[in-house]
C-alpha cells in the first residue's frame, strides 16, 4: 500500500506534519568569476535534502543567467508536479488507467514600482490519455479533486486555473 494512501487512510485526528530542508549557498567571489563569464551575479546553488545540486539564477528579465534554473520556472514546476501526482492518485482510487501525461503551465506575475512582485495567476493544461471512453468525464472531473490535494496548490496565494483535456 503506498505511503499516501496510509496517510489518507489514517483515523487519527491530528495532523501528520512534515519537515523538508535545503541549503542556498552564494560568496561573491564564485558569483565574480560567474559574471566575468557571461553569467550573473545573482547565481548560487541550492542543494537539496539529498545532496543534489541545483544552479539558481534569477530569471532573464530579473538580469539572471537563461541557462540556471530560476524560482519562478521552479514554482511552477513544484506546482504542475505536485497535481500530476494528486490526479494520479485519485485517478488509481477511481479506477482509471493514465496511459500519458503532459502539463503546459503559464504563470502571470506583476511587477511592482517598488520592485516587489507575485504571481497573480498560474494556469495548468493537463492533457491526459486514459484507456476507457466510459470513464472521459470522471477522468476531467477529478482535476479538481487533485487541485485540493495538492500540497503545493494549498500553500499558494494565487490564482490557480485548470484546463484539462482528456483524450481516449
Amino acid at each position: 500500500m503506498s505511503f499516501i494512501i496510509l496517510l489518507l487512510q489514517n483515523t487519527n485526528t491530528m495532523p501528520t506534519n512534515f519537515s523538508f530542508k535545503i541549503q542556498n549557498h552564494w560568496n561573491l567571489e564564485a558569483a565574480q568569476t560567474e559574471q566575468q563569464s557571461g553569467g550573473s551575479l545573482k547565481t548560487h546553488q541550492v542543494f537539496l535534502e539529498d545532496g543534489k545540486r541545483l544552479d539558481v539564477s534569477a530569471a532573464k528579465p530579473f538580469k539572471g543567467d537563461a541557462s540556471k534554473y530560476n524560482p519562478e520556472e521552479l514554482l511552477m514546476a513544484a506546482l504542475s508536479s505536485c497535481h500530476f501526482m494528486s490526479y494520479l492518485y485519485v485517478c488509481e482510487q477511481s479506477g482509471i488507467s493514465i496511459l500519458e501525461y503532459s502539463d503546459s503551465v503559464e504563470g502571470f506575475l506583476t511587477l511592482n514600482n517598488d520592485g516587489s512582485g507575485a504571481f497573480t495567476k498560474i494556469t495548468l493544461n493537463p492533457k491526459v490519455k486514459i484507456e476507457s471512453e466510459s470513464q472521459k468525464q470522471l477522468a476531467l472531473e477529478l482535476h479538481e479533486k487533485a487541485g485540493h490535494l495538492c500540497f503545493i496548490a494549498n500553500s499558494c496565494a494565487f490564482t490557480i486555473e485548470y484546463n484539462p483535456l482528456v483524450e481516449v
